[in-house]
């Protein structure tokens, strides 16, 4: 029975509710926006709530789902959530952890940083000063700027680019370039990009730690020659490290489910880029601790966590060997091209890994992606039910005899097996008037569909990977 109950919502939220993933203990996680849920792991062991509680409906959750102990891994500045979680495990009964995230204040600060207690404190401060203004404090506190002088000017708002905080700036009104839509944290480079731009004189920030990338913005601040306003944390309060949380959890793990196996995804990418995964698939991907894949498609998948290993293997002769040296690593995606059920590596990794010792060691899961057939047809606004999917590439197939008994037949090209070789076969076979439909770089930017007969298209030039949809 589940009975440890943790508030997130943070970085510190998910690696808890990751590690009790991979210990495979039990726990309800709760976060306060859909947002929130949506970077959690997926997983038989994690319960989750995700919409906001006061202290009472917290009390009586946790005594409705027998919560034993409460971990307490909220935002630093999440002053109020923090004390309704100490009300209802006090009303409850029930043992409260609190996470720490570790103070950064006095590491790297330089001559360039001014400490306030408060937003309104810092508001006071900027009312004496002249120069744009970077908010990075959220849009919870927003509204706070609009009581400074001239702050229509001023005040530049870096928010979540989410539907519900973007209505909230322009109703406050932020309008504009005035209102900077991104999700954090941020590098050092963005942070000077930004404050260059917008020609800022002061950075308002909250002392966030690592997590928050508190650090990256005062040494960007302090490479620009900036002031950055930094509002110290709300609670002096006592508590534990994330690692030793994870100890006093595991420390509470029966004694027989003390095994634990790892999760191994093969995720089929698309036809290039995150665009073309599933959002469970990416969701997975930038959760997992080591990912594989060809070097392409690991330059195509662009920043993932800056944690995760990327190794250019996809070979099982490949991949195995290194697994049976890394046994400490839990949460790995193997990338493949394409669909995983599409003549697709997937097929040979799986079945590798369903045999020992890796079916003991491992879970496997196969996330498919956006297939160049359904792609294409997509494109070409027609249904693929009916036809026929081969694939020419590096495989010997008897096109001639597919058409004979197909009206529609869709094939994946290679060099040898180009537009121009299949052009010649199809003539010389009677097929003059069959018609082509010829996709490369399908969902790349310089994508291109081209459709004609044989006599339009033999002597044209067409990418070596090339999909074509052929209909006699």
């Amino acid at each position: 029975m589940c009975k440890i109950l943790i508030f997130g919502g943070t970085t510190e939220g998910r690696l808890l509710a990751e590690f009790c993933h991979e210990n495979q203990v039990e726990a309800w996680v709760s976060v306060a926006t859909g947002y929130g849920k949506m970077l959690l792991l997926e997983s038989q062991f994690l319960h989750i709530h995700h919409t906001p509680m006061d202290a009472k409906e917290m009390e009586v959750f946790m005594r409705e789902k027998g919560i034993t102990l409460v971990v307490d891994a909220t935002h630093p500045y999440a002053a109020e959530v923090s004390r309704n979680i100490l009300h209802a495990c006090t009303a409850a009964g029930t043992k409260r952890l609190r996470v720490l995230r570790e103070s950064l204040k006095g590491s790297n600060e330089g001559d360039h940083v001014v400490w306030v207690d408060s937003i309104k404190e810092a508001i006071r401060f900027l009312n004496q000063n002249t120069g744009n203004v970077l908010a990075t404090t959220g849009s919870k506190e927003l509204e706070c700027y609009t009581t400074m002088e001239g702050w229509e000017e001023r005040v530049y708002a870096r928010v979540l680019p989410t539907v519900s905080v973007l209505t909230a700036c322009e109703k406050m009104g932020f309008k504009g370039n005035k209102i900077i839509g991104m999700q954090g944290p941020f590098s050092q480079e963005i942070n000077r990009a930004m404050i260059r731009q917008y020609d800022i004189r002061f950075l308002v920030t909250k002392e966030a730690g690592h997590a928050g990338g508190f650090l990256e913005k005062l040494q960007a601040a302090a490479a620009c020659e900036i002031t950055s306003v930094v509002i110290g944390r709300p609670l002096n309060e006592e508590g534990v490290s994330l690692e030793e949380a994870k100890k006093l959890i595991i420390g509470r793990k029966p004694a027989e489910t003390s095994s634990c196996k790892g999760a191994i995804y093969l995720i089929g990418t698309g036809m290039g880029g995150p665009e073309q995964m599933t959002v469970k698939a990416l969701k997975t991907l930038h959760n997992c601790q080591v990912v594989f894949g060809a070097e392409r498609i690991l330059h195509d998948m662009g920043n993932l966590s800056p944690d995760v290993l990327k190794l250019p293997y996809y070979l099982s002769k490949d991949i195995l060997p290194w697994l049976n040296e890394h046994g400490d690593y839990k949460r790995i995606a193997v990338l493949f091209s394409g669909d995983t059920g599409f003549y697709s590596g997937a097929e040979k990794m799986a079945a590798a890994l369903l045999k020992e010792p890796y079916s003991e060691l491992y879970e496997t899961e196969i996330l498919p992606g956006v297939s160049s057939v359904s792609y294409l047809c997509a494109r070409l606004k027609t249904g693929w039910e009916n036809v026929r999917l081969i694939s020419l590439h590096g495989r010997e197939w008897d096109l001639v005899e597919e058409l004979k008994n197909n009206q529609r037949v869709f094939a994946l090209l290679d060099k040898r097996n180009s537009v121009s070789a299949l052009c010649r076969l199809l003539e010389e076979n009677g097929y003059e008037n069959a018609r082509l439909s010829v996709g490369e770089r399908l969902s790349y930017k310089d994508e291109r569909i081209t459709r004609g007969t044989l006599k339009t298209l033999k002597n044209q030039t067409f990418d070596i990977l090339s999909a074509v949809l052929i209909e006699r």
